[in-house]
């Protein structure tokens, strides 16, 4: 999940850069070969598309804009061949020259023309089959038909030489999805890449000089420098990003992907091959009644090892400081006390990290006037933390006489030691009191390697219902990650707080569609990338 975070960043900076270097001046040397598209876009035939926009309207009992959409369309789509796609196609052929393509399936390109004349203006024939439509606007357009095509152009002059098979530019989006967009980063030529790594780089090193305070300019240098290397390696070795919409009638759904692949054989791409599916210890937190459950497991690459090392050295630098300053501290004694806790916790959390390993999960269970959570994930010494635990209540203990206390080794289960807590509540409002319980109870386990947190009412039973089932899943193949969200249990509980009319009118909607009631975010490996999957059942819909 941390990957998929740091390279969705890194390809908006790759969009916004790309977009910025075309009006560049730039040699023609770049240019020297038919170049392939930049980006290219698919729209399926206009009858899976208002077939699907149908769907979707009725799913969320709106229909009549549906058939309102349909019905505006009728004369619009009359002309066209309804089972063909739709495909733009956005390539940079030179300095300063950008050809937008568009083509259309038609059947009568002259009643379609005819059709949209109000909108387009009267067309004005050029000879040798072109058209010229809009031709009072400020960037008029070419229109020719070829083949059954109607291919629609920013420049006359890119009309003259046409793809026999349009289609295959869209390579096999049309089949996979009702739209998509497809951005060809590794189709930017290579000078206008450098140019944007260029920038990347003077951008970084500007803002370093600016800081005033050295300390900061240090540790902005290494943990910066090191997020530029990944932006850098984004822009260098990304072979395309995609994103798709599609509707599954027949499954009740619909979903938005994100694929992003790398250039085989690069860094990037065996980075990229370290998300794939596998076992988590963790797999007992995707409980089937849980309004949210996550879980996600992998392993980091060593950059991310590199990056996330040198942010706990930089967050150690300030917690050390803070101590240092801390007035609540009486005297030097209990300052070091503090820092050996804290480094030891520090200590943990960079063995965790320098192992390479990511494996967690969470789960949110909601009922009706109660709330209880749980969490937990890979440590590298599970025994370590626990100890360290003990030494914090202690400290604790001794600053405020009012610390509830832990009961530390309460109870082992599967493998697994509970210390537990009971914290009062009585400063909190009255609905979070009968929601979390009054004294809240708090569960952290421990085992060799993974740590657990779970609070709320009956936390030590949610905890162990977490512990049972990822025992018996333990050989279960999951996803590299998914997130995934439960309508009913939110809706009914946010009903028992607060009892409006529409939150009512919701959880009885949305009760009639059982086991459809999800929304989901899950990665997926493909060939040198992954694919983000946003899905929507019909339940959420209605």
């Amino acid at each position: 999940m941390k990957r998929l975070w740091k390279r969705s960043v890194s390809v908006l900076a790759v969009l916004a850069l790309a977009l910025t270097t075309f009006g560049a001046s730039v040699t023609g040397s770049a240019f020297g070969q038919e170049p392939k598209p930049l980006v290219v876009a698919s729209l399926a035939g206009s009858d899976e598309v208002l077939s699907n926009i149908l769907y979707v309207t009725e799913a969320a009992s709106v229909g009549d804009f549906g058939r309102l959409a349909a019905m505006l369309a009728g004369p619009y789509t009359a002309p066209l061949d309804k089972t063909r796609p739709f495909g733009v196609y956005l390539t940079l052929l030179g300095e300063d020259d950008v050809r937008a393509m568009s083509f259309v399936p038609v059947k009568d390109l002259k009643m379609l023309l005819m059709t949209m004349e109000q909108q387009i203006g009267k067309p004005e024939d050029l000879g040798g089959g072109v058209l010229k439509i809009a031709a009072d606007r400020p960037q008029p357009m070419f229109v020719k038909e070829s083949d059954g095509w109607a291919f629609v152009a920013n420049r006359q002059e890119h009309l003259n030489d046409l793809p026999k098979d349009p289609v295959a530019i869209l390579d096999g989006l049309d089949k996979k999805y009702t739209f998509a967009l497809r951005v060809n980063v590794c189709n930017i030529p290579s000078n206008l890449r450098e140019m944007a790594v260029t920038q990347v780089r003077q951008g970084f090193e500007d803002r370093v000089a600016q800081e005033l305070n050295p300390q900061q300019a240090q540790a902005m240098r290494q943990f910066g420098g090191l997020l530029v290397d990944s932006i850098v390696q984004v822009i260098e070795e990304t072979d395309h990003i995609t994103l798709g919409w599609q509707v599954d009638q027949e499954a009740k759904k619909t979903y938005l992907d994100v694929n992003f692949t790398a250039v085989q054989g690069t860094e990037l791409a065996k980075q990229m091959k370290l998300i794939k599916e596998g076992k988590s210890a963790f797999a007992g937190f995707s409980l089937p009644d849980a309004a949210m459950t996550f879980l996600g497991h992998g392993a980091s690459s060593k950059s991310e090892v590199e990056q996330s090392t040198a942010l706990l050295a930089r967050f150690r630098e300030q917690a050390m400081r803070g101590i240092e300053n801390d007035g609540n501290l009486a005297n030097d004694d209990e300052r070091q006390t503090v820092k050996a806790i804290a480094n030891q916790l520090l200590d943990i959390a960079d063995e965790t990290v320098k192992a390479a390993k990511m494996d967690a999960g969470a789960a949110l269970v909601l009922k009706e006037g109660s709330l209880a959570f749980a969490g937990g994930g890979f440590v590298a010494d599970g025994v370590k933390l626990a100890e360290t635990l003990k030494k914090l209540a202690e400290f604790a203990a001794q600053k405020d006489p009012n610390f509830p206390g832990v009961n530390f080794d309460a109870e082992t289960y599967e493998g697994v030691t509970f210390h537990t807590a009971r914290i009062p509540l009585q400063g909190a409002d009255s609905k979070a009191r009968e929601i979390l319980g009054d004294p809240l109870e708090l569960v952290i386990g421990t085992a060799k390697t993974s740590a657990y947190v779970a609070f709320g009412k009956d936390a030590a039973g949610l905890l162990k219902s977490v512990l049972a089932a990822s025992s018996a899943d333990r050989g279960k193949q999951l996803p590299p990650s998914q997130l995934r969200l439960a309508l009913t249990p939110i809706l009914a509980f946010v009903a028992a707080t607060d009892p409006k009319p529409e939150i009512q009118a919701a959880l009885n909607a949305v009760k009639q569609y059982a086991g459809s009631d999800t929304i989901s975010v899950t990665t997926t490996p493909i060939e040198n990338g992954c694919t983000v999957r946003l899905e929507v059942h019909e339940g959420v819909l209605k």
